[in-house]
């Protein structure tokens, strides 16, 4: 790799076999140790290879510990380092920390330093590398492969010093960081450490990079781990992908509901997606949903489809959606906190049907589908992406400048080309859509697929009451209707009602069909505006902000994180690990959900027996009554 100036001898590589034989000289080159030696020698002595001399002050254990290090690289790693690097064994101040478990180290323990262009390596880290031959179920697993590991790590950032890799906009998409940075040592905003194979990564960007690529050389797991960091820094730093593990596709469906939370296992298998949308939800009337709200819509074929074809857009059952939300355990919105990024940023994973029927059905908003143009590559790297961010990714969320709109432009720009990501400038989602859409920018294929809302649906449905049962409601206007209707005052309109006068037994029916419909849907928008309600009274009554919390707290038990699910190494698990851990999460969350929910229900009524809430318990009280009522009317219209 680069020459020794003390010894007058080049840094070389471990003896191997000679019995090769080549049909080019670079064949001799990679496998002849000593060939090897005399073309590096060659190359730095007429400066073909641009690579600066490595000088060591150190003991003959470290020199050797560097070569074996060097031997791991790619032999252009430092080819772009001009000046002289140094490397040298002493004492950090740290070293009296450094116990003999590998497990048990200190956070703030210094293992090596780079400055300009001289590492040095601690003298303690070096002694128990040599002496110590235990290994331990962390870290890297010994002293000796630490050290290895710190040599790597403190050559790229004598490599990122040169390059300034760190800083390249796809390496902080992937990492995380709010925004891209011009300067290395700005801190990640991921901090993930549960899921990290060392949280040194996310002190800023250019220990990031190092801690990474550390990794990617010594673990044959990594590349299966962290899949998107992998295919940067391969192609970065022309390192060759082992594909030495068997990667995961696999990730845990969520769901608002919690009995359905984390049930099922899907995979992300290339072979069986057709496309992938952008999916955009229409402004809703919620402060933060003003702007829309920005998706991805993975369009996964039936298990029978044995080829991907636009056929698979029928296959809704199948597909998924990728929706960067704010991570909340509170029972509503505290807009304060989304403002000053106290909620965590997250991918969640939903089966589309359920995020269909959240916006069209109980949101009242048009969901648009928008086919992004990909190559297979581009697919890969958008779905390596997903894997890693579903499994690892906890950022902050901010409802103005890192939201679903920011992550989504993030997170597609991964795989998009720098010419094409340039093209979608902003940050909002409706105008993310307009500039997707935007024919010259070329970013679609194929036509935008529109779900509407299903406000007019509900709105003609009222319409075709009132026109066959004139009187039932007082209200002429739908939205006049619903903001004034009361389930006592529909309860009794309803028990007024009489169904022979409808002569038409066909229309009979349909009518008591549209009452339920109609029923169902102003008893579900009733239910989910209970907690704001109930938030409310919260802030004015000091009892029952207690009860509330003491509810916040059972809730926060079942509201788990893919990565509490499945206690990984770290990073994206392997399909063992999946297997192994999720039926036992399954059998204690079940428990869980019957104890837990049984425990909330005596709380929500003790919470709503109190006086604040009379309008509440009478507005339940007539739903419940409208419920009765209505099976009987369809035996009625029988």
């Amino acid at each position: 790799m680069a020459l020794n100036p003390e010894s007058e001898k080049p840094l070389a590589r471990p003896n191997s076999s000679k019995n090769y034989k080549f049909t080019h000289l670079s064949e001799a080159f990679r496998y002849d140790p000593l060939i090897m030696k005399w073309m590096l020698t060659f190359l730095l002595t007429v400066g073909l290879a641009h690579a600066a001399p490595i000088k060591t002050k150190t003991s003959d254990y470290l020199k050797s510990e560097i070569e074996a290090s060097l031997n791991l690289l790619p032999l252009s790693f430092l080819a772009s380092v001009q000046k002289a690097i140094t490397i040298k064994e002493k004492p950090l101040k740290s070293d009296s920390k450094m116990s003999e478990n590998l497990c048990d180290l200190p956070d703030d323990i210094e293992f090596g330093r780079t400055v300009r262009n001289t590492i040095t390596i601690s003298s303690q880290l070096v002694n128990l590398a040599k002496n110590s031959t235990q290994s331990f179920d962390c870290g890297h697993g010994s002293f000796k492969q630490l050290l290895t590991a710190v040599i790597i790590h403190e050559l790229t950032h004598i490599k990122d010093n040169a390059e300034k890799i760190s800083i390249d906009p796809d390496f902080q998409r992937i990492v995380g960081m709010k925004k891209v940075q011009k300067r290395s040592k700005k801190r990640l905003m991921n901090y993930n450490a549960a899921v990290s194979p060392d949280a040194y990564e996310f002190k800023n960007l250019e220990e990031s990079l190092a801690v990474n690529v550390e990794f990617l050389i010594l673990d044959p797991e990594f590349e299966c781990r962290k899949p998107a960091t992998a295919n940067f820094l391969s192609a970065k730093l022309g390192i060759e992908l082992k594909g030495e593990c068997a990667k995961n596709d696999k990730i845990l469906i969520q769901s608002a509901f919690l009995e359905d939370n984390y049930q099922t296992a899907v995979s992300l298998d290339l072979k069986k997606i057709y496309q992938v949308h952008y999916l955009f939800a229409g402004q809703g009337e919620a402060l933060m949903s003003r702007w829309g709200h920005a998706m991805f819509r993975i369009v996964i074929c039936a298990p029978f489809r044995e080829v991907p074809g636009p056929e698979c857009l029928e296959d809704i059952s199948h597909h998924l959606v990728l929706s960067y939300r704010a991570s909340m355990n509170d029972l509503s919105v505290n807009y304060l906190k989304g403002m000053m990024g106290q909620y965590h940023s997250q991918l969640f994973i939903m089966r589309y049907f359920e995020v269909q029927q959240e916006y069209t059905k109980f949101g009242l908003r048009d969901l648009f589908s928008v086919p992004l143009k990909m190559t297979e590559n581009q697919k890969k790297d958008f779905i390596d992406l997903t894997l890693e961010r579903y499994w690892t990714y906890q950022g902050k969320y901010y409802f103005l400048d890192n939201n679903c709109g920011t992550e989504t432009v993030k997170h597609l720009a991964v795989a998009l080309s720098e010419e094409e990501s340039r093209l979608i400038g902003s940050i909002t989602p409706h105008k993310i859509y307009k500039d997707i859409v935007k024919e010259s920018n070329n970013l679609t294929s194929g036509q935008v697929l529109v779900v509407k809302s299903m406000s007019k649906e509900y709105e003609e449905t009222y319409r075709f009451i009132q026109s066959n049962l004139p009187g039932l409601f007082k209200e002429k206007k739908f939205k006049k209707f619903l903001s004034k209707t009361t389930s006592r005052e529909r309860f009794e309109a309803y028990e007024r009602l009489n169904l022979e006068e409808v002569e038409n037994p066909q229309l009979r029916k349909q009518l008591v069909m549209k009452i339920n419909h109609l029923e169902r849907y102003l008893s579900s928008k009733f239910i989910m505006g209970l907690p704001s309600r109930v938030m409310d009274v919260m802030e004015k009554n000091s009892s029952i902000k207690e009860e509330v919390l003491q509810m916040n707290e059972s809730m926060n038990l079942l509201t788990t994180q893919p990565w509490e699910v499945i206690n990984s190494n770290y990073g994206v698990p392997t399909e063992y690990e999946v297997e192994e851990e999720l039926e036992s999460f399954l059998i204690k969350r079940r428990h869980q959900v019957v104890e837990l929910s049984g425990k909330q229900l005596e709380q929500i009524q003790q919470i709503l027996g109190e006086k604040y809430f009379s309008y509440e318990l009478e507005e339940l009280e007539g739903l419940r009554n409208i419920t009765t009522l209505i099976r009987e009317l369809i035996l009625q219209s029988l």
